[in-house]
């Protein structure tokens, strides 16, 4: 049987708790979305990365990395539902949730590979969602043009900063992750 975003409505956290656990669901006004798997190419450059963060927070001594992990955004008044959540490619994190990112306890750092040239998605609504939730530093990985846009929270809203290399991310200050060592995934 295939399920459509139309056949799951969700207002209440009973209602998410209720979604199939075959599938990755992104809550975005009171709508479930199914998200298809990412192709090769995305998987690679996500791998990479993980592998990246895991050995480098392992050699720091403290932090977590995590792939497709839950992070919930705070509802603005009057939004329909009292539930909206994102689902981003990686999350890094100073501290380990029992069980998700709730709203208003949010991870350090998000990023989102990008699956098409566009990212439309991830540089407008996830933008401003992960603003919303208070997350410090939202990266946005793009295979295509092998390039990491880095936005920074400053009084509420994400700032793009000028590409640096390595990339130091700020809860993380002295991590360096260098973005060859991510692209080389794809060669």
């Amino acid at each position: 049987m295939v399920t459509t975003t139309q056949d799951f409505k969700v207002l209440t956290l009973e209602d998410f708790e209720r979604l199939p656990e075959d599938g990755m669901f992104e809550v975005v006004d009171g709508r479930a979305i199914l998200f298809p798997g990412g192709d090769i190419p995305h998987q690679k450059v996500c791998m990479a990365l993980y592998e990246a963060f895991r050995r480098l927070l392992r050699a720091l001594g403290y932090g977590y990395v995590w792939p497709t992990v839950n992070v919930f955004i705070p509802r603005p008044h009057g939004a329909l539902g009292e539930v909206q959540n994102r689902v981003p490619d990686l999350v890094v994190s100073g501290h380990e949730p029992a069980v998700r990112f709730a709203a208003g306890d949010p991870p350090d750092l998000v990023i989102e590979v990008l699956s098409t040239r566009r990212g439309n998605v991830e540089r407008t609504e996830k933008l401003d969602d992960y603003a919303l939730a208070g997350i410090g530093e939202y990266w946005i990985v793009d295979p295509f043009d092998r390039a990491v846009e880095v936005y920074l929270l400053e009084q509420g809203e994400y700032v793009l900063q000028e590409r640096q290399h390595p990339l130091h991310p700020r809860a993380f200050p002295s991590l360096e992750l260098d973005p060859k060592d991510i692209w080389a995934a794809l060669d």
